[in-house]
């Protein structure tokens, strides 16, 4: 469902009966996901996974100790996911999850940032992926910054056909992985976004993209 801040008509600091309402990661407004059935999705894909492309998203979680992993944005082919970034509680860390081919069971590249989960407070946080297919890398970004950990060599990315999935992935069983927790700010671009430009996605304002 669509969570709307409060509207300031009225204090819940001082008058008793307005009703307290948490303010959204940005704007008026986020997507709240149930982490069973809940997600949302474009009509098509949103990136050309076998050129370079920069997606992007603010996600809370809702729970501060989740017991399976979840998935905040993937992009599917016929068998399995082009890209996929998820969270991982035994490692307490976000993944970017990239097989090597439209294949089940296909072999994957992952890379990762380690985060605690959020337990449904605070700001989230703000991921983004690069896939720059010229220098065939791809990384993960939390909060605008990335390391070696979020960075790994990736050649030969495949086209996906499937659209866009919030809140979802692709496993052996079919979809699952389903999100608990909030995600806003969804944005994807066309080509490798540069360090400077990653720093302010998800501040609630577009990229520079300056030469």
């Amino acid at each position: 469902m669509i969570h709307r801040g409060p509207d300031g008509s009225c204090l819940p600091e001082l008058d008793p009966d307005c009703p307290v309402v948490p303010y959204a990661l940005q704007g008026e407004g986020d997507l709240q996901l149930d982490g069973r059935t809940a997600y949302a999705a474009t009509r098509q894909p949103v990136v050309d996974t076998a050129d370079s492309f920069t997606v992007a998203a603010v996600v809370r979680l809702a729970d501060s100790e989740p017991d399976r992993p979840m998935t905040v944005l993937s992009q599917a082919g016929e068998h399995t996911d082009a890209f996929k970034v998820r969270y991982q509680p035994s490692l307490h860390a976000w993944q970017l999850v990239m097989p090597v081919k439209d294949e089940t069971g296909a072999a994957e590249t992952v890379v990762s940032q380690l985060a605690m989960a959020d337990g449904g407070e605070g700001q989230g946080h703000r991921l983004a992926v690069v896939y720059d297919d010229a220098a065939d890398t791809i990384r993960l970004y939390l909060d605008g910054m990335t390391g070696e950990a979020g960075t790994a060599g990736f050649a030969n990315g495949w086209h996906s056909g499937g659209p866009l999935q919030v809140g979802r992935g692709l496993t052996a069983d079919g979809w699952g992985e389903y999100l608990h927790g909030d995600v806003d700010e969804v944005q994807a671009f066309s080509g490798a976004l540069r360090d400077g430009d990653i720093i302010g996605l998800g501040m609630g304002t577009d990229p520079c993209l300056c030469s």
